[in-house]
């Protein structure tokens, strides 16, 4: 009969060592196809750069792998583990809505594209199940706390938008047919799309940690 410790022992041995250099890799990855983009012109200002969510939630993602990667010196904390949780949710937002309503435009420079929108939403989800969290997380309390982003950076999109006349995708823009009201219909579906990757997130978390206990 294989004892708990056993049936851990894959996990821990892919989150000590490998798993870090994984994390480091992936954010390194992350930041340097958002440092070449800049540096050789995104065809937009800094600003308006970014003001990508697309770019917002890799920068936020591969933080927390990069923080992931650090010679763990004591059990991460709730307040940790709620990051890491919602680097997921915004980086698999990123993905998902980049695959639905924007791949078809050819990118400027494809390497980076695949980085930003293929590689990061992966690697970031992987890492969230191979090393859940460490406690259990309450569905309600943590959706108020992951939407709050999102709902910040659609009110700073429309905000930001109507001072500079620029909107970073084409689905937050009100000069389009339909205006401000097919941008709320537009925003209300993206946000409950949002809103069922939060519950699959904590889900998933909460199940892969009830597995290796």
């Amino acid at each position: 009969m294989t004892t708990s410790v056993e049936r851990q022992a894959p996990h821990r041995m892919l989150s000590k060592p490998a798993l870090r250099v994984c994390r480091a890799l992936m954010a390194l990855a992350a930041f340097t196809a958002i440092g070449y983009e800049v540096a050789a012109g995104p065809g937009v200002s800094d600003g308006d750069y970014f003001s990508y969510f697309t770019v917002l939630s890799n920068l936020f993602a591969a933080a927390m792998l990069l923080y992931g990667a650090l010679p763990p010196t004591h059990e991460r904390s709730r307040t940790v583990e709620l990051l890491r949780g919602a680097a997921v949710v915004y980086i698999l937002t990123t993905g998902i809505v980049y695959l639905l309503l924007l791949s078809g435009h050819a990118p400027t420079y494809p390497w980076a594209n695949a980085v930003l929108h293929y590689l990061m939403p992966i690697a970031v989800t992987l890492d969230w199940l191979l090393e859940p969290p460490h406690m259990r997380l309450d569905l309600v309390r943590t959706a108020v706390r992951w939407m709050a982003f999102p709902l910040a950076y659609i009110v700073y999109t429309l905000a930001r938008g109507a001072i500079v006349g620029w909107y970073p995708y084409f689905f937050v823009s009100p000069h389009r047919a339909g205006g401000y009201l097919l941008v709320t219909s537009d925003v209300l579906a993206v946000g409950i799309g949002i809103v069922a990757l939060v519950g699959a997130t904590t889900w998933a978390g909460n199940r892969r940690r009830g597995a290796l206990v």
